[in-house]
């Protein structure tokens, strides 16, 4: 019932690019390095972003109602009251999240990796596909996630009002949002067979379950500074994989570089 309503969504608001798990280009073992997009890819929470397009009043009104409702729901009625009120199309909102900054380093990091024969990226985010989409053309570098891009539906509807669909629906996973568990997209990739290794690259607190679900041999990157590095203290001791931290995309590189290539 989980697959087909997944699909039923999809067609509905689909994807500016693949979602992963096709036919290898390359044979042999292969590894996957997927990434989170806010505050992983680029600087600045993508919601947080677009919601600054509202008058201030409006976008505290709706953060304050976040640790209740979630993310999934506070962009839902963020995209409401700028097209309902403000009369803020899609083109507006997509070039707010192509504004938005890189954090130093990653695209460096993201093409070298890329360059790899034996390695895929992917992205795994509690974003959507239309802010990741505009930012990844933005920068034309929709080319490097062989692996596809996980994350929420969305499209832009007659009326011309952008709608955010959830990737999944979901009771299992207390660590996630109804909407996404990253654990079992990364359970998704592990059991496809495509990958000897996996590789997770995350800053948030929802990058938790998917780095616990990462084996022995395979290597959690996190972010320093950030709300999952303030979690090592108590849940460190619960993951297998190893663990490096890195700061920005400069770092990353050179821990991360020796790793793959040794």
């Amino acid at each position: 019932m989980f697959a087909i309503s997944r699909s039923l969504r999809l067609s509905r608001c689909l994807s500016p690019f693949g979602r992963g798990l096709s036919a290898s280009s390359s044979p042999g073992p292969r590894t996957l390095v997927a990434i989170d997009f806010d505050r992983t890819i680029v600087e600045q929470d993508s919601y947080l972003a677009v919601s600054q397009l509202l008058p201030t009043s409006q976008r505290k009104e709706l953060q304050d109602q976040i640790p209740k409702c979630g993310w999934l729901s506070f962009i839902s009625q963020v995209l409401q009251r700028l097209h309902g009120e403000h009369k803020v199309n899609s083109a507006s909102v997509g070039k707010r999240v192509r504004s938005l900054t890189a954090v130093p380093g990653m695209l460096r990091v993201m093409r070298q990796l890329a360059r790899i024969p034996e390695l895929e990226l992917c992205i795994v985010s509690d974003a959507n596909s239309f802010f990741i989409g505009e930012w990844l053309q933005a920068y034309a570098i929709e080319c490097l996630f062989a692996g596809g891009v996980f994350t929420n539906p969305a499209c832009v509807q007659a009326s011309g009002e952008l709608l955010v669909l959830p990737y999944q629906e979901q009771t299992d996973c207390d660590l996630c949002p109804s909407n996404m568990c990253k654990g079992s997209v990364m359970d998704e990739l592990t059991c496809s067979g495509r990958y000897e290794r996996l590789i997770y690259v995350g800053d948030s607190c929802n990058d938790l379950c998917a780095i616990k679900r990462l084996r022995q041999k395979d290597v959690a990157c996190i972010r320093r500074g950030f709300e999952l590095h303030g979690k090592m203290t108590a849940h460190g001791q619960e993951l297998a994989c190893s663990v490096l931290t890195w700061r920005d995309g400069h770092e990353l590189e050179e821990l991360l570089m020796p790793k793959i290539v040794a």
